[in-house]
């Protein structure tokens, strides 16, 4: 076990790709819970890109839990991100691109020396490119092993170009994740299965798991009741996994859910939508784009569901689903990480007759619905807690990096400022 570094709380720099003041979009969920949670035990000091707002929105939020907050502008070049991505890809180098952002680079120079901080915390292992001072243990968190997620977009893609593309970059970015993680002191994963593809498949020595999690009070579903045949999908409409989850659920299932009920009707809710998923929209299918606060529409949803094919880590969008008691029906993949029980907690099917046929148990029988979603908010109120996840996740930093907590940890009231 390493050795407490002094008597007072610990000094942790959380470097974040993404602003954990978007908290309730994509990665930045799993951002904002980091930042609330090491704020319990830990001086923190976070430096991250974002916007000016975002840094009143910290402090609004945190106020003084964090000590110093540098959010920075990512760089407008010349070149469009994808043509960026595309020729790091062909060069055969990792097309992750905040580890080169200047202004991260640059503030992360100034802010990671052993005097300003005990422990530099990273919101993906791929950020340790960036110039990082020595003599600073480094912790890097994760949402996927990357590489996986690459290796299976190649199997699954609808497209092509896009199989080729997955194809390509999965060797780079299987590489650089291995180096990045066996430069770090330890490496957080998500779900258990992302920690033994770490530690099998890249040897990543030093491997810990810290899931995602849900906060109960937040997605309290209250006694809304849902709208029959409202089917939900929540997510970020850029990212790939869940574009070829939707249009898997439109072609392939809906049709077979519409044709036994007439009344249903498929809500996309999410930013980004492609123009393709936009085109699709239709009396029986609303596309939302970004939605200012999911909660309505999971109160709305009779059933949840998660067709994902593609991904790895753990879906926050069951949890939040679950957690709203409301029934979900998802693919094998999509359910990974979280130990529900077909049947029990969540229906699981991986072809689209099946698929369809458990949305439509669950349209058609009240009873199972309620039991399910009952069945997975217990599940979901045992295991994945916030306030539950941030404890471990002190407990895996004092045990493994000899990090001090505070000797009385912060509430998670005393996050608000009044």
């Amino acid at each position: 076990m390493a050795q407490p570094i002094s008597s007072r709380p610990s000094r942790i720099l959380y470097i974040s790709y993404a602003s954990p003041m978007n908290g309730r979009l994509g990665p930045a969920r799993r951002h904002y819970h980091m930042v609330e949670q090491l704020s319990r035990f830990y001086d923190l000091r976070v430096l991250s890109t974002g916007a000016p707002c975002d840094s009143v929105a910290l402090t609004q939020r945190f106020g003084g839990r964090v000590s110093h907050a540098t959010f920075v502008a990512p760089a407008r070049p010349a070149v469009p991100k994808h043509a960026r991505k595309l020729w790091r890809t062909l060069r055969g180098v990792c097309d992750f691109l905040p580890a080169a952002e200047p202004a991260l680079r640059r503030e992360t120079r100034l802010l990671t020396s052993p005097a300003r901080c005990d422990a530099v915390f990273l919101s993906s292992v791929l950020l340790k490119r960036l110039p990082l001072a020595g003599g600073v243990p480094v912790i890097a968190d994760t949402h996927n092993a990357e590489f996986d997620v690459l290796h299976r977009t190649a199997a699954f893609s609808d497209s092509w170009m896009r199989r080729q593309y997955a194809s390509w970059q999965m060797a780079a970015t299987r590489g650089e994740e291995q180096s990045c993680g066996r430069a770090v002191d330890l490496v957080l994963a998500t779900s258990e299965r992302d920690r033994r593809v770490f530690e099998e498949e890249l040897a990543l020595p030093h491997v810990a798991v810290i899931p995602n999690g849900i906060d109960l009070d937040e997605f309290d579903p209250g006694e809304t009741p849902p709208s029959p045949g409202a089917i939900v999908f929540s997510g970020l409409m850029s990212y790939y996994p869940n574009q070829q989850a939707v249009r898997w659920f439109l072609d392939d299932i809906f049709p077979l859910v519409v044709r036994r009920v007439p009344a249903a009707r498929f809500i996309v809710a999410g930013a980004s939508p492609p123009a393709w998923l936009r085109a699709r929209a239709s009396r029986h299918v609303d596309v939302t784009g970004r939605v200012p606060d999911i909660r309505p529409y999971l109160r709305a949803a009779s059933v949840v569901v998660a067709p994902l094919r593609i991904g790895g880590g753990t879906r926050v969008k069951i949890l939040e689903a679950q957690a709203m008691r409301r029934p979900v029906v998802s693919t094998t993949i999509g359910a990974e990480g979280l130990g529900l029980s077909h049947g029990e907690s969540i229906l699981l099917a991986d072809n689209a007759q099946e698929f369809a046929d458990r949305i439509v148990d669950l349209l058609n029988d009240g009873s199972q619905a309620v039991r399910i979603a009952a069945n997975a908010w217990a599940h979901a109120a045992h295991h994945f807690s916030w306030t539950d996840i941030g404890e471990r996740l002190s407990a895996v930093l004092q045990s493994n990096i000899g990090l001090t907590p505070r000797s009385d940890p912060l509430s998670e009231g005393h996050a608000q400022v009044a």
